[in-house]
């Protein structure tokens, strides 16, 4: 199993970033919010173990199923 990547933005860029996103996120209509979030949440998928980001199989092969 790999060892997990350290990320990490510095508090007071990801306060900036957080506030931009908030602030335009009030301009976007519902399908652009809902493609954002869809867009963020796949990041989160792609990070799971055996998933890992930095793997360029990650972005097409297919997630297992696992419940």
């Amino acid at each position: 199993m790999s060892t997990p990547i350290h990320r990490s933005l510095k508090p007071s860029t990801y306060c900036a970033l957080r506030g931009e996103v908030m602030r335009a996120a009030v301009e976007l209509s519902d399908e652009q919010l809902i493609d954002l979030t869809e867009a963020l949440h796949g990041m989160m998928r792609l990070r799971r173990p055996g998933r890992p980001i930095s793997d360029p199989d990650g972005w097409v092969a297919p997630e297992t199923r696992v419940f």
